[in-house]
């Protein structure tokens, strides 16, 4: 008599109503989930390549004090990747001391100060381009520049 009642039970309007329900509501979460996925995937096959810090100079528009902003990134990888394979140390840790070092030289700084070390003033930068020493780079003896 108790399983007849489950059977007729499972039958009724109002099991399979919830169980419609049920469904119909997990099938806009699915898609949402889906869409989800598919936005961040682009949103990482679109990211912008990250070009590597280099190392610049730069003088105090006041004093002419010289400093160096940054760090030659991929100088500092190379060297780590060839100490690491050598000593079996992880590169990650190798390429952060190298960069610490760097950083501590002085008056290389990882970003323009805001004040000027030579002079102590609020400091105006002006970066300073390399500069061509080769052999057909440079006027000889005699010649105008």
């Amino acid at each position: 008599m108790l399983g007849e009642a489950m059977v007729l039970a499972m039958f009724s309007g109002d099991v399979w109503a919830l169980v419609f329900l049920a469904l119909m509501l997990k099938i806009p979460l699915i898609g949402l989930g889906v869409a989800l996925w598919f936005a961040i995937k682009r949103h990482d096959e679109i990211k912008p390549e990250v070009v590597p810090l280099r190392s610049q100079m730069a003088l105090c528009g006041y004093c002419g004090t010289r400093i160096t902003v940054g760090y030659d990134a991929n100088l500092l990888h190379e060297q780590a990747h060839r100490i690491g394979t050598r000593t079996g140390e992880a590169v990650f840790d190798v390429e952060s001391r190298l960069v610490r070092e760097s950083l501590r030289q002085p008056h290389h700084y990882a970003s323009e100060p805001r004040y000027c070390p030579g002079c102590g003033d609020q400091a105006v930068w002006t970066p300073i381009e390399p500069i061509d020493l080769s052999a057909s780079g440079r006027p000889r003896l005699g010649q105008a520049g």
